[in-house]
């Protein structure tokens, strides 16, 4: 239970800072579904289903050390969801800011111009924070998904400590129910909070 809960924890705070948002959802913006992969600083690879819904209602479903993990990010609620199915439990953090801005304020952000990313134009952003501990953050979002479709942070040395990227991108009308605590779950209380939230 507890190397489930460590990883649990580990992947709600890695998602919550690499998902990108837009802070305002464009009208054009579609549903999708989406392969992703998640790959940490030692190269270790990740990889599960993404399905977004109005740009504001996010799930994202992960297998980790053969452990199934479920984060669903609700922006219309300001609220982020893990489950642990297997305990049939979930964790609720609300969330004081949308996900895609910056941890510090205090930052340089630089536009990288436009990208074709697996299909998708994408603008690029890079966020160079002036605290020199948190790196930089590299965001490439389509406007049409209103979605991330790759994301790199980097230490202040330039090291690459995360990427994030959907691919094989399915625009479809999603479930709403993909976007609900399941029935039957009970709520995990623990003091916790991201950082910036």
């Amino acid at each position: 239970m507890k190397k489930s809960l460590i990883i649990f924890l580990s992947l709600a705070i890695v998602i919550t800072t690499l998902w990108a948002a837009p802070t305002q959802v464009s009208a054009l913006t579609v549903d999708f579904s989406a392969d992703m992969t998640l790959t940490d600083v030692k190269g270790k690879i990740s990889s599960g289903k993404v399905f977004v819904k109005s740009g504001v209602k996010i799930r994202q479903e992960i297998l980790v050390d053969n452990v199934s993990a479920i984060t669903i990010l609700r922006v219309d609620k300001m609220l982020s969801w893990t489950l642990m199915p297997e305990q049939k439990q979930y964790m609720e953090i609300k969330l004081s800011a949308i996900p895609n801005a910056p941890v510090d304020t205090s930052y340089a952000q630089v536009a990288l111009g436009t990208q074709t990313i697996n299909g998708y134009v994408c603008d690029g952003i890079q966020y160079t924070y002036n605290d020199k501990k948190l790196g930089v953050a590299i965001i490439w979002t389509s406007a049409r998904l209103g979605y991330a479709v790759k994301t790199e942070t980097k230490d202040s040395k330039g090291k690459t400590t995360a990427t994030y990227e959907i691919k094989n991108i399915k625009e479809a009308p999603q479930a709403d129910s993909l976007f609900e605590v399941p029935a039957g779950y009970t709520k995990f209380s623990m003091q916790f909070s991201f950082p910036g939230t």
